[in-house]
């Protein structure tokens, strides 16, 4: 999701959580991935990637949340 925010292939978080839960059946109780993000912290959240990211490439935080992480920013302020 944050890769498709960073490569304009959705418009809006909300647009991209709602494809989420629509379309691939992620939890609706979660609110989202990029919901569930903000949640979690950014920070925390990239620091779990960095955890995984030597199973590949699809574990790696896109430099979008990295950017965000350092500036405390948030998909949903």
């Amino acid at each position: 999701a944050a890769r498709c925010m960073a490569e304009k292939i959705v418009a809006s978080p909300e647009e991209a959580d709602m494809a989420l839960i629509m379309g691939l059946g992620f939890p609706r109780f979660r609110g989202g991935a990029l919901r569930h993000i903000d949640q979690t912290g950014l920070k925390a959240y990239v620091e779990l990637c960095d955890h995984y990211a030597h199973l590949g490439k699809a574990y790696e935080a896109p430099q979008i949340l990295r950017d965000m992480a350092a500036k405390g920013e948030t998909f949903f302020s």
